[in-house]
């Protein structure tokens, strides 16, 4: 009996320090590729200029980093194109008058991520998306916000997403 209360403690003890353990995803970059060409991302939406925002915050955060060096397409290992394709606003909360007191901003893109030298894909991910709310009055102590400071969020959000998804894999 006491040799099974033992094996159980051992047991639980394994599985404690076993769950303790982190997962790091293996970075999926070829190690040739040292320079990236970002070129001002593709807007098929009508909501001007969010490209130019979207870019240089992606760019931003590759300087901040230093993994990659950006570079023009000519000399770069790999160029990183992104095109916006979703801008969808919703209005989801109305007062009594039925005028709109909360919306729903949700923007959707697509990456595509290739490889200068061998002239090929590496990859590709579409219809990635991030969306937030946000309120046009101060209600139920939310503070307000306009469409444009609840778009930056959204694209400082996508901005991380395709930073990550390039130099880490995920």
């Amino acid at each position: 009996m006491k040799r099974l209360i033992s094996l159980t403690a051992a047991l639980v003890l394994l599985l404690a320090f076993a769950s303790c353990t982190s997962y790091t995803p293996q970075v999926s970059l070829p190690s040739y590729i040292t320079k990236i060409a970002v070129p001002v991302f593709v807007n098929k939406t009508s909501t001007y200029n969010i490209e130019q925002y979207l870019t240089q915050k992606v760019i931003d955060q590759f300087i901040a980093d230093g993994t990659l060096t950006i570079t023009d397409e000519l000399n770069a290992d790999a160029v990183l194109k992104v095109s916006i394709d979703q801008y969808i606003k919703m209005d989801i909360v109305h007062d009594v008058n039925n005028i709109p007191q909360q919306y729903l901003l949700k923007i959707a893109i697509s990456i595509y991520f290739f490889d200068v030298k061998n002239q090929r894909q590496i990859w590709s991910e579409e219809n990635l998306w991030e969306q937030t709310t946000y309120y046009v009055v101060n209600n139920m102590g939310m503070p307000a916000e306009t469409e444009e400071i609840a778009r930056q969020r959204v694209l400082d959000t996508l901005s991380g997403r395709i930073f990550r998804r390039v130099v880490n894999g995920w």
